[in-house]
Parts: structure tokens; sequence; C-alpha cells
């Protein structure tokens, strides 16, 4: 009887939790990660100069069938960052390379550089495990999901991988892993959005749009330069005789 009576009692138990589990979802959709993607970290000018390069071949092969010796494009940016500014320059000369006419001055064909830094404010926990992707299955070698657990201190090089016997695949698997995701420093909670729009006065006519991850402490070049300040008024004095 006593053993009826629990089964009833748990199976009880159980639909109530199905139920409760059932409609805690019946009103607000669960979250759901993208699919894993990656994204360029920009980090150094050189890397504005590949940008400037690709945004100018997207240009220049827009306007490779207008009439030799047309409009000239007017390259403008809406603010006077230092990326701005550097990139302004960089942009000017790929295009020229390309056989891009440029106006030094305002024209019926003006190129827009607009960007917009995003600096994401969700604190990340920080005990997380380091994701590792590679399911390796091979001759002598396991499955390894978590090197945060089994490994925590991250000493364990290409090299020492394969001593132990883990298999060269393990090796070229943890060489991607230092060389790329090491070496690029991880996602950040700060982003910038670049976008250039090439436009007359009444009519968009192309545009570019891409993402960059950059450091935190990097942002102020993607942020307008502060007026300095006014100088302070002067005081005059007036000399009264005694």
């Amino acid at each position: 009887m006593f053993s009826s009576i629990h089964r009833a009692s748990v199976h009880a138990a159980v639909l109530a939790a199905t139920l409760l589990a059932g409609c805690s979802n019946l009103d607000v959709p669960r979250a759901d990660n993208y699919p894993a993607t990656g994204q360029k970290k920009a980090r150094a000018v050189h890397h504005w100069d590949v940008l400037a390069d690709d945004v100018a071949a997207r240009v220049a092969e827009k306007t490779a069938a207008w009439p030799e010796g047309g409009q000239p494009i007017h390259v403008t940016v809406a603010d006077n960052s230092s990326f701005n500014q550097g990139f302004l320059k960089l942009l000017r000369v790929r295009l020229l390379n390309k056989g891009v006419a440029l106006s030094t001055g305002p024209s019926a064909l003006e190129l827009e550089v607009q960007t917009q830094l995003v600096q994401h404010q969700a604190g990340v926990p920080s005990n997380l495990p380091i994701p590792t992707p590679w399911t390796l299955l091979g001759s002598g070698v396991g499955v390894w999901r978590d090197w945060e657990t089994h490994y925590s201190d991250r000493v364990l090089l290409p090299g020492v991988a394969t001593a132990i016997g883990l298999g060269a695949g393990l090796a070229m698997d943890l060489a991607q892993r230092h060389t790329q995701g090491a070496a690029a420093g991880g996602p950040t909670r700060t982003e910038v959005l670049i976008t250039t729009t090439l436009k007359t006065q009444d009519r968009y006519l192309a545009g570019s749009a891409d993402m960059y991850y950059i450091e935190r402490a990097d942002a102020a070049l993607y942020q307008p330069e502060l007026p300095p300040p006014a100088p302070a008024p002067l005081r005059t004095w007036k000399v009264v005789a005694p």
C-alpha cells in the first residue's frame, strides 16, 4: 500500500513539474544563441587600410561602367575622430589607385563614411569555460570539449601534446587555438560599425557596412575629438588713485 501511495506521489510531482515547465514557456520564448560565426578585430592602422582597400574595390566595381571622366566623387566623413581622419586619407589613396575620379570639394556625387561605436554594458561571467570546438576522433586521440576543466593553467603546448601521445591532429588544433584565438585577444564588448554610402542629392547609389571588434581602451579613437576648453576670461584691473 505504501509503495502504491509513494508511486502516486512521485507521478503527481512529476506531472506538476512538467506542467510548470510547460507553463513557464507559454508566454516568453526561450533565449537561443546564434550559430557560431567570426568577426575581425581592428587593432592597427594596417587593419584600417585593409578595410579602405576593400571599400575602394567595391566603389570602383560600382562605377566601372560609368562614362570615363564622369562626375568625380567627393569623399567625406561624419566627424573628426582619429579613425575617420585616418580612414579618409587611406580611402582617398585607395580610390585613386583604382582609377576612381575624386573631387577636392563638394560635388554631385558624395561618398560618406559614418562610424558608430557600440559598447555593450551587460556583464559576462568570468567563470565560463573556454569552448573547444575541436572534436578529434582518430587513433590515440580523445575528445576534448572543455580545455579549461582539464588544463586550467593553459600550459599545454602543441609539442607537449604530441609528446604525450595525443596525436598530430590535436597538436595542430592546439596550435590553431594558440595562434588564432589567443592572438586575436578574444571577443570584446566593444564594437564599431563602419558604413559607407555613395549618394547624390536625392538618391542612394551604393553602400557597405562592416563590423569589427575593438579593444575597449581604443574606443576613444572612434569617437569625435572634444573641442578644446574655452579660455578663461581675462580680468581687467582699474587703478584708482587714492
